[in-house]
C-alpha cells in the first residue's frame, strides 16, 4: 500500500512540473521585459535638440578642480581650486566671473568678462581673455534644463591650465 501513495505522489509531481516550469517561464518573462522597461530611457532618442542661448542665463555658482603649471620649475604641477559666481547674459552673448583661486595653497581672486555660445544639442563654448592677455576656453554641456552646466577646460597645449573640470550650478 505504501507503494501505491508514492506512486500517486510522484505522478502528481510529474503533473504539475509543467505548471511549475510555465510559472518560471513566465516569471523570467515578466524580470526581462521589466529590465527592458527600466532600460527604455536611457536610449531615447529623444533627448532634447533645442538649446540656445537662452537656456543659460542669470547666475550661476562655479566650482572647479584641476592642475595648473608651477612648482620650481616649468614642467611641475601643482592642485588648481576655484569657486565663484557666474553671471550669463544671453541677449548680448557675455558673462562675468568673480572667482576666488587657489593655486598650490595661495588665494588669488580673478575677476573676467567674456563670450559665450551655445548650440541646439546643449554644447557650449565660453572665451576669455586671462590676466596675462592669453586666450582661455572652456567646453560645457546643459544638464538638466540648463540648471547645471559641466565643463572642462579645452585650452590648446602649452598654457598655463593642464586640466581643469567644473560644474555651474544654477543660484
Amino acid at each position: 500500500m505504501a507503494m501505491k501513495g508514492t506512486y500517486r505522489i510522484m505522478k502528481n509531481k510529474l503533473r504539475n512540473s509543467g505548471i511549475t516550469k510555465n510559472r518560471m517561464r513566465v516569471g523570467l518573462l515578466l524580470v526581462l521585459a521589466t529590465s527592458i522597461i527600466g532600460l527604455a530611457p536611457a536610449f531615447s532618442s529623444s533627448a532634447r535638440a533645442d538649446f540656445s542661448i537662452n537656456d543659460v542665463s542669470g547666475n550661476y555658482v562655479w566650482h572647479a578642480e584641476g592642475w595648473d603649471l608651477g612648482g620650481t620649475n616649468g614642467k611641475q604641477s601643482v592642485p588648481l581650486s576655484a569657486v565663484g559666481l557666474i553671471t550669463y547674459t544671453p541677449a548680448t552673448g557675455t558673462f562675468h566671473v568673480d572667482l576666488i583661486l587657489r593655486v598650490n595653497g595661495t588665494n588669488l581672486e580673478n575677476l573676467r568678462d567674456g563670450t559665450y555660445t551655445v548650440d541646439a544639442t546643449g554644447h557650449g563654448t565660453m572665451t576669455w581673455l586671462s590676466g596675462s592677455g592669453l586666450t582661455k576656453h572652456i567646453d560645457f554641456y546643459i544638464v538638466n534644463g540648463g540648471a547645471e552646466l559641466k565643463w572642462i577646460d579645452t585650452d590648446p597645449p602649452g598654457t598655463i591650465e593642464l586640466s581643469t573640470i567644473g560644474t555651474m550650478t544654477k543660484q
